[in-house]
């Protein structure tokens, strides 16, 4: 009994995605998966790469402020627009309180272990603020900071 394998050619949507993961490792050295399941490229949440989670017009105040100090982070769109993912080298310890000060101000640092979904292509256009090949990821201090300092404001003008 012989066996015949049939090759077909890869659906397209995986060769797009197959192309966006070798894109991201080769240009930036990101930790990008195919999820095929959904079709999605993932980045990893862990030693190599975080995410703060924020609302769009919160994270365009933040966005503003880091521009001001010359502050360059990789930043996405969710799909309406809603929600921004600030991309982040991920930090080696916060002090007590501070997860907590972030999520009263619907701000949430990616847990290790947990991933981000990134567009195809390195210039999607989900992209608000695009990844730079010739730079790594951020710090995580900067971006924390200035979310901070601009959600305690906020509570001061509201009297909260």
């Amino acid at each position: 009994m012989t066996t015949s394998i049939t090759n077909r050619p890869a659906p397209r949507w995986l060769r797009e995605l197959a192309h966006g993961r070798a894109a991201y490792e080769e240009l930036l050295g990101w930790p990008v998966s195919v999820r095929v399941s959904g079709r999605a490229l993932v980045l990893a949440t862990g030693p190599a790469a975080s995410a703060v989670v924020m609302p769009a017009a919160l994270g365009a105040l933040v966005r503003k402020e880091l521009c001001v100090a010359m502050q360059r982070v990789p930043i996405l769109s969710d799909s309406d627009g809603g929600r921004w993912t600030f991309l982040i080298r991920p930090p080696e310890s916060l002090r007590p309180g501070v997860g907590g000060e972030l999520a009263e101000a619907d701000v949430v640092l990616a847990p290790p272990g947990g991933y981000v979904v990134v567009p195809t292509s390195p210039a999607g256009r989900q992209w608000v603020e695009p990844p730079l090949p010739t730079r790594g990821l951020p710090p995580a201090y900067p971006v924390i900071a200035v979310t901070r300092r601009l959600t305690a404001r906020r509570h001061l003008v509201l009297g909260a």
